[in-house]
């Protein structure tokens, strides 16, 4: 083999070699929708919903000390959260990691291994995968019934409320404390707690609310009628009990 041939085989190997690492790193560390057990992100590792539109992994709001696992928009270029796992606990040593552990639970760690964060599984149930679905939400599926939703981050809301979301009477949604905190802030939205009443509430700190969207007719709210006017937004109420129900809403073709 003359030289000239030599050095092409070396760069096609070379070149081969980087794409298959490429390869690879995208398999296990930036592509797919799921965690499976025992499997971890670290900074700068995502995993994105089928459809493109969202993604989990660590950020660090506009470049601060303090990192946090959450969910944004990933076609995006300014990065918007929607959901911040660890919003009291943030990581200021990185690196942090987020994994389905062996137990089943979804856990956030320090660089020291301290447990920050973690899911509070439907009665103590093992998850056995979990993944980021086209809606947005996050969710981890049974160990025993792997069809069977034993966590998610709609039942564990930060300060946004998405399309097919269920907004059960007790959630509430809390404003960051700043741009750059996630931290729960002085303002929030729940359903009105009182037995039968269905109207939303906006209030500030535990005052008195300053505004209600007014009782739920079943298709629209009576302090907003223009919903009515939005072909694509079909509004939906469940009542269980007095007690038990939930708002929920959706965006048509």
């Amino acid at each position: 083999m003359d030289r000239l041939a030599f050095k092409c085989l070396k760069r096609f190997i070379l070149a081969l070699t980087l794409l298959i690492l490429q390869c690879s790193c995208h398999l296990f560390f930036g592509a797919g929708d799921t965690l499976s057990l025992g499997v971890s992100l670290r900074e700068k590792q995502t995993i994105i919903s089928k459809n493109g539109t969202f993604e989990l992994g660590f950020f660090s709001p506009n470049r601060t000390n303090n990192w946090y696992v959450g969910i944004w928009y990933a076609y995006i270029s300014e990065k918007t959260i929607i959901w911040v796992a660890n919003r009291e606990t943030p990581i200021s040593d990185m690196p942090g990691v987020f994994t389905l552990s062996s137990t089943g639970y979804l856990t956030v760690s320090d660089s020291q291994g301290k447990v920050i964060w973690s899911s509070n599984n439907t009665q103590h149930t093992k998850g056995s995968r979990a993944s980021i679905l086209d809606t947005g939400n996050f969710v981890l599926f049974g160990a025993q019934n792997t069809s069977e939703i034993v966590w998610e981050s709609f039942g564990d809301p930060t300060d946004t409320r998405l399309p097919t979301m269920k907004f059960w009477k007790g959630l509430k949604l809390k404003s960051w404390k700043s741009s750059v905190d996630p931290a729960p802030g002085p303002f929030f939205q729940q359903m009105n707690p009182s037995p039968g009443k269905t109207d939303l509430q906006l209030q500030y700190k535990n005052i008195v609310p300053y505004y209600s969207t007014g009782e739920c007719t079943g298709s629209y709210f009576t302090n907003l009628p223009g919903i009515l006017y939005y072909s694509r937004l079909k509004v939906e109420f469940v009542v269980f009990s007095p007690t038990r129900m939930y708002y929920t809403y959706k965006l048509g073709p």
